[in-house]
C-alpha cells in the first residue's frame, strides 16, 4: 500500500492510560508500515507524547493550526466533533474506546466509520444510536513483554490504572483482598482522588505512573484491571493470571484467550488499514 498520511486524533496523548497507548502502539504500526502520521490531542507534552514523537509522528496541539488539512484517513477519539471541521477526506473513522459520555459517538454524517475495541463498547453505543461498529482490537506490541517472572515474598497482586472515581470500586475491592494473609496490592498510575480519605494499608503500595511497567508485572502473581482491557492484554503475554473488575467492583479470573495475537500491534495496523479499502 502506497504512504498514506494518517489522522489520530483525542482528547489526551499525555498519560500513561489506555487511550493513548492504544494510540502510540497504532501509530507505532502505521509508521514502520511506511505511512505518516499526526497525533493531536487537546493535552499533550507527557511521557506518553515524547514516545509518539521518537516514532517520527509529528504531535500538536488541537489549539494550533497544523494538524489541519488533507488527509487520506482520520480516525477521531471521544466526542470533539470540532475536529472535523479542520480536515478533508474520504475516511473519518470515529473510535469510541469505552461506554463513558466522553466516548459517545459523535453523530455526524462526515464519518464513514464507527470503530470500538472491543464488542461490549459497540454494542452498548449501537443500541443507543442504531450505528453500526467495525471492531479494531486494543494493539500491544508483545515483544515489550517477553521476559521472565521472578519470585516474589508475598502474593502480589498488581493494579496498572489511575486511581478515579470509575475504578474507585475495584480499588476499594482490592484494599479488602490485601488483608489476605501473605497478600500484598500493588497500585501504578495516576492519583485523581479516587482514594481520597481512604486509609491506606501498609500491605498496599502505591507508586505514580510510569511507561515501564515491565518490572511491576515480573513480580506480580495476578493483575487486576477494569474491563478487559491493556493491562490484561499485557498480563496474557506474560502468562499472569487476571482478575477482571466491573464499574461496580465485582470480578473474576478470566482465562487468557486462544486468539491473543489478533492484538499484536501489527495486525491491528493491517485491520485498520484493510478498512480503508471498502467502500464507504
Amino acid at each position: 500500500m502506497e504512504n498514506k498520511k494518517i489522522l489520530l486524533a483525542s482528547l489526551e496523548l499525555s498519560s500513561v492510560t489506555g487511550q493513548p497507548m492504544y494510540t502510540y502502539n497504532l501509530a507505532k504500526g502505521l509508521v514502520e508500515a511506511g505511512h505518516t502520521v499526526v497525533c493531536v490531542g487537546l493535552h499533550i507534552e507527557g511521557s506518553v507524547t515524547d514516545m509518539i514523537r521518537e516514532l517520527g509522528c509529528v504531535v500538536t496541539s488541537i489549539n494550533t493550526n497544523k494538524w489541519k488539512g488533507k488527509y487520506d484517513v482520520a480516525m477521531i477519539g471521544e466526542r470533539i466533533p470540532e475536529y472535523l471541521d479542520g480536515i478533508e477526506s474520504k475516511h473519518i473513522f470515529n473510535i469510541c474506546h469505552s461506554k463513558d459520555n466522553a466516548d459517545e459517538p459523535i453523530i455526524d454524517d462526515r464519518i464513514t466509520r464507527y470503530i470500538a475495541p472491543r464488542e461490549q463498547v459497540s454494542e452498548y453505543w449501537q443500541e443507543k444510536h442504531d450505528i453500526k461498529f467495525d471492531i479494531l482490537p486494543i494493539p500491544i506490541d508483545f515483544d515489550k513483554f517477553n521476559a521472565e517472572h521472578k519470585q516474589s515474598e508475598f502474593y502480589t497482586i498488581l493494579a496498572p490504572c489511575s486511581r478515579g472515581d470509575l475504578r474507585k470500586p475495584m480499588l476499594l475491592d482490592l484494599i479488602e483482598r490485601s488483608k489476605e494473609p501473605n497478600v500484598q496490592v500493588v497500585m501504578v498510575g495516576n492519583d485523581y482522588g479516587g482514594l481520597k480519605g481512604v486509609q491506606i494499608p501498609s500491605n498496599v503500595k502505591v507508586y505514580t505512573a510510569t511507561t515501564n511497567l515491565l518490572p511491576f508485572y515480573q513480580v506480580a502473581d495476578e493483575v487486576a484491571g477494569i474491563f478487559i482491557g491493556t493491562i490484561t492484554l499485557e498480563a496474557w503475554a506474560m502468562n499472569i493470571e487476571t482478575s477482571v473488575y466491573d464499574e461496580k467492583g465485582n470480578w473474576d479470573y478470566v482465562d487468557k484467550p486462544k486468539d491473543l495475537d489478533k492484538h499484536n500491534y501489527k495486525n491491528v495496523t493491517k485491520q485498520f488499514l484493510n478498512l480503508i479499502k471498502y467502500e464507504v
